[in-house]
């Protein structure tokens, strides 16, 4: 295991990277969002799944896992909500400005 000096500075090479060009940003941040809608739908399926579970009886599903579930797929839209938003009122804030 390397531990490294407090005052430690990665060298030149590691930031010299070329950078990206925009469509290959635009087809990141497109997967990316992808990917968070992704997750937030398989949550909320499954905690719609799981509430089915029980309260048809299944015995392999306990109620606080239930809710553990529910309120994780809570958040997660909730979290959505509010990236959405401020990403709209960026737009607007931007389709204000004066050239």
């Amino acid at each position: 295991m390397t531990i490294n000096s407090v005052g430690f500075v990665p060298s030149a090479a590691a930031f010299s990277q070329t950078p990206q060009s925009a469509s290959s940003a635009q087809q990141s941040f497109a997967s990316m969002l992808e990917n968070a809608l992704g997750t937030v739908n398989d949550s909320q399926q499954t905690a719609n799944q799981m509430v089915t579970d029980l309260a048809n009886g299944n015995s392999n599903v306990d109620l606080h896992n239930v809710m553990i579930a529910m309120q994780k797929a809570d958040v997660l839209l909730k979290t959505t909500v509010q990236v959405r938003d401020r990403v709209v009122s960026a737009y607007q804030d931007i389709m204000r400005m004066q050239i």
